[in-house]
């Protein structure tokens, strides 16, 4: 009788693995879809931090352009930082080439938050006074501050039939930027605020990725 009650048990236990392992199964085969997300790598020793994820896109009969926004951030921002590199590859798995362009929709740096004027119209907004172009916010981020942000890509044009290209965030900050009284003013802004918020990355990008379809 115990060896029968044993039996059952094991069995129910084995049924129940079962189910869970077909649920587990059935919600990633539902998750994935033609313009999936997958993580690749993410790899950090002394010289760069850098993350990796690709993007697959397959253009059906009428698609001209496809897009997706995507939210980079940049944990800790220091001086003597270790540099940092997140490569999204695009895959065009179509027959036609197409071209890859990207917009700044938003920017929060150390608490100051940029939205372009691109970000205004894709939100329905009226742009405010000051409001800068992607273009200009980008050249901002490169070039005004002791430490760099920049965004770019390897190629405009993506090939058809398993071609890619990649875009890249890169941020670094070196120990001594030449100019030693703005190292300092950052240093602290930098410090005081992760303090204030410890939970919240130091920058943060809203990027809006298009592909559009070459007529060639």
């Amino acid at each position: 009788m115990e060896n029968t009650e044993i039996l059952e048990k094991k069995e129910k236990k084995s049924k129940k693995k079962f189910v869970i392992s077909r649920i587990i199964f059935l919600i990633v085969l539902l998750s994935a879809n033609t313009f999936a997300w997958f993580i690749y790598v993410t790899r950090i020793d002394n010289s760069v931090s850098v993350h990796v994820k690709a993007w697959d896109v397959l253009f059906q009969d009428g698609d001209e352009e496809i897009s997706t926004n995507v939210e980079l951030t940049v944990e800790d921002l220091y001086p003597g930082m270790v540099d940092y590199l997140y490569e999204i590859t695009a895959y065009n798995n179509s027959e036609v080439s197409a071209y890859l362009t990207y917009t700044i929709i938003e920017a929060n740096v150390l608490g100051t938050t940029y939205v372009t004027t691109e970000g205004r119209a894709e939100r329905g907004q009226s742009v405010q006074q000051g409001d800068l172009t992607s273009a200009q916010l980008a050249n901002k981020l490169n070039n005004d501050y002791p430490f760099s942000i920049s965004f770019s890509i390897s190629n405009s044009v993506i090939g058809s039939e398993d071609g890619e290209e990649t875009y890249s965030l890169s941020a670094n900050w070196p120990y001594e930027s030449n100019d030693d009284e703005e190292d300092t003013r950052w240093g602290v802004l930098a410090s005081t605020y992760k303090k204030s918020h410890p939970s919240s990355p130091s920058i943060t990008l809203l990027i809006k990725l298009s592909i559009t379809q070459s007529n060639s």
